[in-house]
């Protein structure tokens, strides 16, 4: 009662020292959560321009075998390809498309960024059927004979690769005359599991008189890496179909080719196919006819993808659209059926569209036997092993350093900018100061309040009161006061925090980061800073209370 008391009765004498303190408790949080906001913001920024714990970027194609070098690389615990491209939109705004392997990738994206695992049923079911490759393979080997009415003609042989990714590869395997006899169609491997899924050839269409062909394939071998040579199924039941280039049509239809039809016995594969032919009078078309054997595949599922919110603000599109995006060279349709604020490594006016990789090559291969091959490849590393895997993948002849995108050391340099730094130990030093000149004020604010009152309290001791209850009371005043410019400078401090940060946070070019910043308030450091402000005041209010006078003399 007697602290209430006298608070109320002199209740301007407090607003000074309250006043510094509530100011230092302020400014403190705000350089708290600048260095806190910062330091965070720096770390989500490198998570966002890097996508992964380390990234490689390739400078042309990639070649068959390239993602199972980098999965092998020590310290690799998964590896997901890519690739991507851009989509114009109106406005002079551009879009990234993202093709990723979404059932490998790790993907570095702060968690208010989305709802729940995004990546989640993007990618296809099952596996590809065909021939399987056994991993160890150095050469694949088909003999095949191509019978036709002219000798000379040649016909340009392509296989299809499927690695264990899902990423189908087409890789020339030589040419065949049409002169009845065997010849080996060689293709060299990496020695790493394939499926053959596909067998194209490209026959020059003739002129004037259709041709008949019989291309036949009698063995099919796997030549491994130490010599020894295994014979592999051959592909009996594959699907043939066949598809004119460049050849106009007569109005009868007669220069069109007859459709392939494969047959097999003994031990062999064969199709036999027309070539159709272009008229006489045409002396300008050059026509090809493919003739693609493909292993029958379940029907490919259409392609979902994720968009950001401000792809669907750019795109004009919305969650249940179907778009036609390019990709590769190729241009699918894509469902969009969730989305998400940002997406790493597209930062991009226009947003960004994320599909799955291994679903946009079997919706290709279905079409038209084409795929997208990956330009870059998201590593995830074990623990501590990040720069060990950064160091083998810089020692490498076939990549360049400025190829590896390295999460920690973007996020090193990030805090390294002096641009960010400064802020943060001016807030620092103004918290100091302002915590010092709080200590000061409260502490002669209060010396001055017990002086002026020491008439009050020597007559309150002569008329009995026990020195330990007027130290008590003298306690209780002080400490009320502190409590209140503590509690109000923290609720200033946070409010201050909220407001200001994100406006002082920016990148090197002076901009706002992408993603935008998460304030942070760390409880710990708070704690720590209502302990260092209220020391002092505290220090003080005990000598005050606990120093002994004598009531006769202050009488």
């Amino acid at each position: 009662a007697l602290a209430g008391w006298q608070i109320a009765r002199r209740p301007m004498r407090g607003a000074g020292p309250v006043l510094l303190l509530v100011l230092a408790m302020a400014l403190g949080m705000l350089a708290i959560g600048q260095g806190a906001s910062w330091d965070r913001s720096q770390s989500d920024q490198a998570d966002f321009r890097a996508g992964a714990p380390v990234r490689v970027l390739a400078s042309g194609d990639a070649g068959l075998g390239r993602t199972e070098e980098f999965a092998a690389v020590p310290g690799v615990r998964r590896t997901a390809p890519a690739a991507r491209s851009e989509l114009p939109l109106s406005g002079s705004r551009v879009a990234t498309v993202l093709a990723l392997d979404t059932s490998r990738a790790s993907m570095l994206i702060r968690p208010d960024l989305h709802s729940g695992p995004f990546l989640q049923g993007l990618g296809p079911k099952g596996s590809v059927a065909g021939v399987k490759v056994p991993a160890d393979t150095a050469r694949l080997r088909l003999t095949a004979a191509l019978r036709g009415p002219s000798p000379s003609t040649t016909v340009q042989a392509t296989i299809t690769l499927e690695d264990r990714y899902g990423t189908p590869y087409r890789v020339p395997a030589g040419q065949l005359p049409a002169d009845g006899r065997s010849h080996p169609l060689d293709v060299y491997v990496p020695g790493v599991p394939l499926t053959l899924t596909d067998l194209e050839l490209a026959v020059p269409v003739p002129s004037g008189d259709s041709e008949q062909h019989r291309f036949t394939v009698s063995e099919l071998t796997a030549k491994s890496t130490d010599g020894a040579v295994r014979r592999l199924p051959l592909p009996t039941s594959w699907k043939v179909t066949s598809r004119s280039e460049g050849v106009t049509s007569t109005p009868d239809d007669t220069n069109k080719p007859a459709p392939p039809h494969l047959s097999s016995g003994s031990g062999r594969m064969s199709v036999d196919y027309g070539t159709g032919f272009i008229p006489l009078d045409d002396t300008w078309s050059v026509g090809v006819l493919t003739v693609r054997m493909k292993a029958p595949q379940p029907k490919a599922a259409d392609i979902t993808a994720v968009a950001t919110e401000r792809f669907l603000t750019s795109a004009g599109a919305s969650v249940g659209e179907n778009l036609d995006v390019p990709l590769g060279g190729e241009t699918v349709s894509v469902h969009i059926v969730r989305t998400v604020r940002e997406l790493p490594t597209a930062a991009e006016n226009g947003g960004a569209l994320l599909v799955d990789l291994r679903t946009v090559n079997r919706v290709l291969q279905e079409q038209d036997g084409r795929s997208v091959e990956p330009t870059e490849w998201w590593l995830t590393t074990g623990r501590g092993a990040t720069d060990r895997v950064t160091a083998a993948l810089r020692a490498r002849p076939d990549l360049d350093p400025a190829q590896i995108v390295v999460r920690d050391e973007v996020a090193g340099q990030l805090r390294d900018d002096p641009f960010g730094a400064g802020p943060e130990a001016a807030f620092t030093a103004a918290a100091g100061v302002a915590a010092a000149l709080a200590a000061v004020g409260f502490a002669v604010s209060a010396a001055g309040s017990l002086r002026e009152r020491g008439a009050e309290f020597a007559i309150l001791r002569a008329l009995g009161a026990p020195r330990r209850r007027l130290a008590r009371a003298v306690a209780l005043e002080q400490g009320v006061l502190v409590a209140l410019a503590l509690l109000v400078g923290s609720l200033l401090g946070t409010v201050l925090t909220r407001a200001v940060v994100p406006l002082i946070v920016l990148t090197d070019e002076a901009a706002r980061p992408v993603p935008t910043v998460l304030v942070q308030l760390p409880l710990t450091r708070v704690a720590v800073l209502l302990g260092a402000v209220a020391l002092a005041p505290l220090l003080v209010t005990a000598a005050l209370a606990l120093r002994r006078a004598d009531p006769a003399r202050a009488l």
